[in-house]
């Protein structure tokens, strides 16, 4: 049998919550697209609507609008991309982006109109009537050729829809910074072909749509693990994504208005950027611990009744007979084997079984000092590890023991009493043997008196 790698497990698995999250933002940023493309869209085709709409929004052209209106379409159906129906109205929606987008830049490159610019609306005011910015048409065609690829198996076509994802981001973000810093040669050709407002904003949600689609099977899918590599990723993110802007932004601003001369302005922004960055990374070193810690106490504690798992009592007991050897001491095993269980779970009920183990576990917990192992072993198997210089300390835990079973089983809030069988071993300071040989001369034991217990109930 193939060795399965477990560590490589969690962080290939999606948070599931999170992934609830991002496909109700995914609708959020889907509707705010079909409300600004229809808005802009019907005020082209009703001038009227336009009439009553401030002109800012008439600066996305009415192509653009159709194919914000297309791709947010061919995005919203992804979700039924198994029905055929739906396939083919996504691939229309893409063919179509591709065909009204390349016009566009059939146009800027050989100056040539099509007539597909002005087919929606005449737009007579402007001297390039329809026709939509080179950076808008670029994203629409990178667009429409990653929706063009459906459902792809081959990992040649996964890495080349992640390429296109980044693509659309890097658009988004290049006009968006345009707009930020005054550099309008990033987001407009002339005065009459730019990327609008509601163009820009579209923009960027569409692209977080499109990359949240591909991230549950692609190189994105790292976001939505529940690995520590895809926190420490989720925390990084908006610091890696904004912090440039906003301090490049804040440098602007002290300079334009007089706090600080240019040279002033740079070295402060780079304080500032070592600063961040410094904490940032403490942070993010304090946090992986945080997690480390906890992943490693969930592998080593049982789910249900919060003390040592199988694997956990093991690891540590081994160690512990190991450090007994070492001070020329003893480690006693105790291990318990509950009565009962099956019929609980038969009369009661499995949540009535639960309770069962968690209140044996407890007990357990309560009796035993902090210094002692204890640990379920198996579904009602528990066993302590304990080391004692005073031979007769286990037999004073096991007598402190049946006092706390017995006040338990006083009680009327419980439907079941707890019963159980235990058997002993004491490892010898000197000796060679392991502690799982340890553990089984504890389990014969207490397989000795169950049986005892057994016989002596069948004869009465």
């Amino acid at each position: 049998m193939a060795r399965v790698d477990q560590a490589a497990i969690p962080s290939v698995r999606p948070d599931i919550g999170l992934l609830g999250r991002l496909l109700t933002a995914q609708k959020y940023a889907l509707s705010i697209v079909f409300f600004v493309s229809g808005v802009v869209l019907l005020a082209w085709l009703i001038p009227l609507i336009g009439e009553l709409l401030p002109s800012i929004w008439l600066m996305m052209k009415a192509n653009s609008a159709l194919c914000m209106m297309l791709g947010a379409v061919a995005l919203a159906v992804t979700q039924f991309r198994y029905n055929i129906l739906w396939k083919r109205v996504k691939q229309a929606c893409a063919a179509l982006l591709i065909i009204i987008a390349s016009s566009a830049l059939w146009a800027y490159a050989g100056g040539q109109v099509t007539g597909i610019e002005t087919l929606l609306a005449a737009d007579a005011a402007s001297p390039l009537p329809g026709r939509m910015s080179v950076q808008a048409a670029i994203y629409f065609v990178i667009l429409g050729l990653s929706l063009c690829i459906s459902r792809p198996r081959d990992k040649k076509f996964v890495h080349l829809v992640d390429v296109l994802s980044i693509l659309l981001a890097a658009i988004a973000l290049i006009v968006l910074a345009g707009y930020c810093f005054g550099a309008e040669q990033l987001f407009a050709e002339s005065h009459f072909t730019r990327v609008a407002p509601a163009t820009l904003l579209c923009m960027v949600l569409l692209a977080f749509v499109r990359v949240g689609h591909s991230a549950q099977h692609s190189f994105f899918s790292v976001l939505i693990g529940i690995g520590i590599g895809s926190r420490t990723a989720r925390f990084f993110l908006p610091f890696a994504l904004f912090m440039p802007f906003s301090l490049v932004l804040l440098r602007g601003y002290v300079t334009g208005s007089g706090l600080l001369t240019p040279p002033y302005a740079a070295a402060m922004t780079a304080v500032l950027t070592s600063i961040l960055l410094f904490g940032v990374t403490l942070w993010t070193a304090w946090r992986i611990n945080d997690l480390e810690r906890d992943l490693r106490d969930m592998s080593l504690t049982d789910e249900l009744t919060q003390i040592y798992n199988r694997r956990g009592f093991y690891l540590l007991g081994e160690q512990a007979l190991r450090e007994a050897r070492r001070s020329k001491s003893s480690l006693t095993t105790l291990f318990f084997d509950l009565d009962g269980l099956k019929q609980v779970n038969d009369r009661y009920g499995h949540e009535a079984g639960s309770s069962f183990l968690q209140d044996f576990a407890s007990v357990l917990r309560a009796n035993f000092r902090d210094a002692d192992i204890v640990g379920r072993v198996g579904g009602d198997e528990f066993a302590v590890a304990m080391r004692s210089s005073n031979p007769t300390a286990s037999r004073t835990a096991l007598q402190r023991l049946d006092e706390a079973v017995a006040d338990i089983n006083l009680r009327r809030d419980r439907s079941y009493v707890i019963r159980f069988s235990v058997g002993d071993s004491t490892s010898d300071p000197l000796g060679s043997e392991s502690f799982t040989d340890l553990l089984r001369r504890a389990d014969v034991v207490m397989y000795a008196a169950k049986s005892a217990k057994k016989a002596q109930v069948q004869a009465s």
